[in-house]
């Protein structure tokens, strides 16, 4: 079973395989969904995404992509 952390996360991104190639290895396994039917719905904290990501803006990459808290 998963632990709470990983359940909070768990379908809550398109698996990249998935989307890259039409397929995933882990099939039914796989944390990731596979199409927009299989997402849920993340609680964010009320400061996602308000502040400015340094890096990024310094930069012009993060590390973080998407999955990054601050804005881009």
């Amino acid at each position: 079973m998963l632990d709470q952390r990983k359940y909070k996360l768990y379908k809550t991104e398109l698996c990249r395989n998935w989307q890259e190639m039409g397929n995933c290895r882990y099939a039914k396994k796989c944390r990731f969904a596979h199409g927009k039917e299989e997402l849920r719905c993340v609680k964010r904290h009320a400061k996602y995404k308000t502040d400015i990501c340094r890096t990024f803006h310094e930069t012009g990459t993060c590390s973080y992509g998407v999955r990054c808290n601050f804005i881009h």
